[in-house]
């Protein structure tokens, strides 16, 4: 809230609506990460996923695709249809995730869906790898030791 009446002239009075967004594992050490973020209350439209596999392409310009599990289910889903209405993909890793940083970092791109990537460091493992994958494709990048962090990620961009 503002302090004053001068500054309240300023203050945005619109209420913030809950993103339609998509959290995905990129790596083995971050799928319980994400897994347990599912457990905890939302008020979006927030899908948990873990990352399968990336689909070839057959070299004739497609998007590019992948499997995707989900963490509420086990089902499983592509890319493609996880990131139709997606307003925000934030992408989590331990250790690795190149393949799928990149899979899903280009997909989000040409759909013009916002990025962020968290790199945890709690598993003990070396992050330089997991940093290295998300950079390119991560509008915003947060590297952390707490996995709460990831939490308060998710509730700043309204998930």
């Amino acid at each position: 809230m503002a302090a004053t009446a001068a500054e309240a002239r300023f203050r945005i009075d619109y209420p913030f609506q809950p993103r339609d967004s998509r959290v995905v594992a990129v790596d083995a050490g971050a799928a319980a990460v994400v897994c347990r973020a599912f457990q905890r209350p939302w008020e979006g439209s927030a899908h948990f996923l873990t990352f399968g596999a990336g689909i070839p392409s057959g070299g004739n310009g497609s998007s590019p695709e992948a499997t995707l599990e989900r963490c509420d289910d086990g089902s499983e889903t592509l890319l493609s249809e996880e990131l139709e209405g997606a307003d925000v993909v934030v992408m989590v890793a331990t250790s690795q995730g190149a393949e799928a940083a990149s899979v899903i970092g280009r997909a989000c791109a040409e759909r013009s869906v916002m990025t962020a990537g968290v790199v945890l460091t709690v598993t003990g493992e070396h992050t330089n790898d997991a940093v290295l994958a998300l950079r390119p494709f991560a509008m915003v990048l947060v590297v952390s030791k707490a996995e709460d962090d990831l939490f308060d990620l998710l509730t700043a961009l309204r998930v």
